[in-house]
């Protein structure tokens, strides 16, 4: 049976690169889910070397300033490649909901608001704590935990239905995700 919180199922996945991570993001945005119902689960050192809101500003400038090129030919351009990763993600762990609760880890979305409500108990108890009170199974959390110390990346959503599921299970398998489960 499925880990889940009333009858939805929780939709995740384990992303070892920043590009792998952002497909997932847009596969769920895509699927009509709102940044505030995704969970990301990274290690600090993950999120400062993909995620940086200094990377963000960078990215952003770029993609204006390509946009400008594309309405004025003539206007400069800016070097470097325009990425999208750091973009999209980085508001997310910026945004209320996102915090360094456990040492060494960073969570974004509803798990993240759900260990800060459960204060010092909840957090003393570690990442396995939080996403075994969240529904995953604690063999599959200690899995995760592990390779997100390592620099990988967690993702995941309660999917409102079992379409939404098995969707994002498989966009997620295409992005290149691992320990994909729903």
């Amino acid at each position: 049976m499925a880990p889940s919180i009333g009858s939805a199922a929780i939709v995740t996945a384990l992303f070892k690169d920043a590009a792998g991570v952002d497909r997932a993001y847009h596969a769920a945005l895509s699927r009509g889910y709102d940044r505030n119902d995704i969970n990301l689960v990274l290690s600090e050192d993950t999120c400062r070397k993909h995620f940086s809101v200094d990377q963000v500003e960078t990215d952003l400038a770029e993609k204006a300033a390509e946009s400008t090129e594309k309405k004025h030919p003539a206007a400069a351009k800016i070097g470097g490649p325009v990425g999208g990763t750091a973009a999209t993600i980085a508001p997310a762990l910026a945004a209320i909901g996102s915090a360094a609760l456990l040492p060494g880890l960073v969570l974004a979305g509803p798990v993240a608001i759900a260990l800060a409500a459960g204060g010092a108990v909840a957090i003393a108890g570690g990442l396995v704590t939080a996403l075994t009170n969240w529904g995953l199974p604690q063999g599959r959390v200690e899995e995760y935990e592990s390779e997100i110390r390592q620099g990988g990346v967690l993702i995941g959503v309660k999917a409102r239905n079992h379409a939404d599921s098995a969707y994002l299970q498989n966009e997620w398998q295409s992005a290149g995700g691992v320990l994909v489960h729903a």
